[in-house]
């Protein structure tokens, strides 16, 4: 029987490794007699020895974080760190009322909940409009606002379109925090005044319309259990070229799930057939100013409470806090589409962007404009770099394609055997636990365009799993399949309501029409494309990458997704299933910025990818910079889909280095990973603890990326 892919688990943390301490909130205000108690020792310190403003300041912050009245607790035991409904019995989001407000709720232990209520249409006249419900969620600084060092909050976007915001700061937040912040101890007041003040950040994300656990939901489908055989009817039909009939599938079925959206959209009134007009980029924009303006707004008024408490007219900390109305600036990271996001808001509000990294650049231009055609010039340089650390690897043990003839050989090997499955599946007997199985060309080909996306994570499994196929066992690869299998079976509360109630909508997922309804609304030109023409931007596909230009869709379906920790399926639209799924959808946007896309913003956004990236090649960074004169390029000489797929120290270092003091990297710079698939850690143990501290927090978000 192979090994199992599991067999060989991530390397843990070394004993003594730091972690992150947890983040304590309070139910409830203490009373005014402690408060009294702080004061007193305040003005007993001030008499003993003189302090700083800036020292002062700090106590004055620690008096003022033991008077403010507590967030309310919404309990989330066991609640997955995908922060959908489905994992927490509805308990967070739902007793959440949204507001024109961020009110926070503590939530997911540690984090702070708030759901925003803003216009679904942005540009109507009428005040009783349908409304949109953003859900939020923050990993509060580790000062509070009137410090001195608060940064301010980074807001996040993981792409997709459609992947979950919340999701990915509930896994990836703590790690982005590090990134961003100082590694001065925030809780000491003796710090280098010679440089610049070290700076602390909250960081923050949310769902955009129609993901996960913002409302109302948007579904083509009458319940999440009919989306998910929808779904297994797919896989079992295969991929664009998996077999000679497969296209005639492909295209009938991609059309009737679109062309019947449309129809359900066009015919209906419901507020989730309205969202479908409100649902592609640029009303997400507006949704983020919102966001970063009601933030100011929640910061202006924590700060009032402590220039009420000392009676203080400070300028400095009034003019640090206060809300500026109309003028809030953006501190972002986006990655994949969310680079698309931030280039767009850094098009059309150019003079709020004060910090903004892209990450994993996708052609703004060519995304807008439907092409898809920018995106694979890289993708099969991973299986060069998949064959060169394997060859290093230096025993099967390490790599399960090891072949000691080198590279050239482990290369063919691979690709030998991905391509054995055509027309040629491999049937598996019921083993132990698992039920029999058929492997297929299909799923030997969305394990390869998982195991691109994240090398580090998934290489040494995807090795296992082809070592699998090449002993024609397929044990392993069964297993693989099975043990992430699980179906949503309607709740009671679905039973007892109609087709495509909001009560039969599953968040947690990523859905296929959302992906669609997102994408379609923001391009311009595949609506009606007709076969012959699909055919032959289909070969451009295949021509521009072996590997996966067969590709339609190859995310992994909900029902085979239940890892609440694992990002690995979450969004990985292919671009024969994205120019596909566009050619039945007929719903046009109701608001819909054309460009163009570049222009000077207020600070110069910093732009990063590795070099050998599946989705998004370096090359596109590159050519968004020219259109942001002022930004600068930054490269990381790694595998995978975007800098988190590859821990870098140096890396992390840099971006810290920009959201600190808006430094950006000198041209041509290109740094290196600190650990590779097969191989391992390349440059040891690092000697200042806090590197290797920083080293395996990144090496945690690499492995759930």
């Amino acid at each position: 029987m192979a090994p199992s892919p599991k067999a060989r688990a991530a390397s843990p943390p070394p004993a003594g490794a730091a972690k992150p301490a947890p983040v304590k909130t309070t139910s409830a205000a203490p009373g005014w007699g402690e408060v009294a108690i702080a004061l007193s020792v305040l003005v007993v310190l001030g008499l003993t020895r003189l302090y700083t403003g800036e020292e002062l300041g700090l106590v004055k912050d620690y008096v003022f974080r033991s008077s403010v009245k507590g967030y309310d607790y919404l309990g989330s035991k066991g609640t997955g760190s995908n922060g959908s409904e489905s994992s927490t019995g509805g308990t967070v989001w739902k007793k959440i009322t949204p507001s024109e407000q961020l009110v926070y709720h503590a939530c997911f232990d540690g984090f702070q909940c708030a759901r925003l209520d803003v216009p679904m249409d942005w540009n109507a006249t009428d005040e009783g409009g349908q409304r949109v419900a953003v859900a939020f969620a923050k990993l509060p600084a580790r000062v509070p606002v009137t410090d001195p060092r608060y940064g301010g909050l980074i807001l996040l976007n993981p792409g997709g379109p459609g992947g979950s915001g919340i999701k990915h700061v509930l896994n990836h937040g703590k790690t982005i925090q590090m990134i961003a912040d100082s590694d001065q101890d925030p809780s000491s007041t003796a710090y280098d005044t010679s440089t610049a003040t070290p700076l602390y950040f909250d960081v923050a994300s949310f769902d955009p319309r129609g993901v996960n656990n913002t409302t109302p939901h948007f579904s083509c489908f009458p319940t999440g259990l009919s989306r998910q055989l929808w779904q297994m009817q797919s896989l079992s039909e295969g991929i664009l070229g998996s077999s000679d009939d497969a296209f005639a599938s492909v295209w009938a079925r991609t059309n009737a799930l679109t062309e019947g959206c449309t129809h359900r959209v066009l015919e209906g009134n419901t507020t989730e057939d309205q969202l479908a007009y409100h649902m592609n980029t640029t009303p997400v924009v507006a949704d983020m100013v919102a966001l970063i303006e009601a933030h100011g707004q929640w910061r202006d008024t924590e700060a009032l409470g402590a220039r009420t408490i000392f009676h203080t007219k400070h300028n400095a900390l009034t003019e640090r806090t206060r809300w500026r109305k109309g003028e809030e600036k953006l501190l972002y990271w986006g990655f994949s589409y969310g680079t698309v996001l931030g280039a767009t808001f850094a098009a059309m509000q150019p003079q709020r962007i004060h910090r903004a990294v892209i990450d994993g650049v996708a052609d703004a231009v060519d995304y807008y404009h439907s092409g898809w055609m920018a995106n694979l010039d890289d993708t099969d340089l991973m299986l060069d770099a998949f064959s060169s650390n394997c060859f290093a690897a230096g025993t099967p043990d390490r790599c399960a394609l090891y072949d000691p003839a080198g590279p050239d050989a482990i290369k063919a090997d691979f690709l030998r055997i991905a391509h054995s499955l055509k027309g040629h599946p491999l049937g598996v007997p019921a083993h132990g636990a698992f039920a029999p199985d058929l492997i297929t060309y299909t799923d030997v080909n969305w394990a390869i365009r998982s195991a691109l996306y994240s090398p580090l994570r998934d290489f040494d499994t995807l090795a296992v799993l082809l070592a699998d196929v090449r002993a024609r066992n397929g044990s392993a690869f069964a297993a693989h399949k099975q043990e992430k299998q699980a179906l949503d079976l309607p709740s009671s509360e679905c039973v007892d309501a109609p087709p495509y109630a909001q009560e039969c909508q599953v968040p947690g997922g990523v859905l296929d029409e959302t992906t669609t309804a997102i994408l379609c609304t923001d391009g311009d030109g595949t609506f009606g494309m007709s076969e012959a023409e699909f055919r032959s931007y289909w070969r451009y596909l295949q021509e521009q990458s072996g590997l996966i230009g067969d590709s339609c869709d190859t995310r992994l379906p909900s029902f085979l997704d239940d890892d609440d920790d694992d990002d690995r399926y979450q969004q990985k639209p292919s671009e024969a299933h994205i120019r596909m799924a566009c050619v039945g959808w007929g719903i046009q946007p109701k608001w819909r910025y054309g460009g163009p896309f570049g222009g000077d913003t207020a600070h110069p956004m910093l732009i990063v990818g590795t070099s050998r990236d599946p989705v998004t090649p370096i090359r596109n960074a590159h050519k968004m910079a020219t259109r942001f004169p002022s930004a600068a390029v930054l490269e990381l000489d790694a595998d995978g889909h975007c800098t988190i797929a590859a821990p870098s120290v140096a890396t992390a270092k840099a971006i810290r280095a920009y959201f600190q003091t808006g430094a950006l990297p000198l041209p041509g710079t290109v740094l290196e990973d600190d650990e590779r698939p097969f191989v391992g850690r390349t440059k040891g143990v690092f000697g200042d603890g806090r590197d290797e501290e920083l080293f395996w927090a990144l090496r945690g978000s690499a492995v759930r990326f």
